[in-house]
């Protein structure tokens, strides 16, 4: 009876610590802009806000993802994907590996 709670235990810890770094480069409150407002309309019905400024993407997975999103339902406009998709790259970029950390 003790073997399944540890082993339960053990899970989640291994589960917090994989998702550790992705919490840690998320900011406390995503910074403040027009595409933050947009985000919070269209997209926090479906995702959490640290859930997506967690991430790191180029402006083209951005713009991929956004681009996704709205064919899944996201009510947006071109318009207003073109703010999303500035914003997330502008304050979230995908930043080269330190080349000390890839040695």
């Amino acid at each position: 009876m003790m073997r399944p709670c540890i082993l339960a235990m053990i899970s989640l810890g291994l589960s917090v610590l994989a998702t550790a770094p992705l919490l840690a480069q998320a900011p406390a409150e995503p910074p403040p802009g027009p595409g933050r407002e947009l985000i919070e309309r269209s997209c926090i019905n479906c995702h959490d806000i640290y859930m997506i400024t967690a991430k790191r993407k180029t402006p083209q997975e951005w713009a991929a993802i956004v681009g996704l999103m709205a064919d899944r339902g996201a009510e947006v406009t071109p318009e207003e994907m073109q703010v999303i998709e500035q914003y997330l790259a502008q304050n979230f970029p995908k930043t080269a590996p330190d080349s000390a950390a890839a040695r």
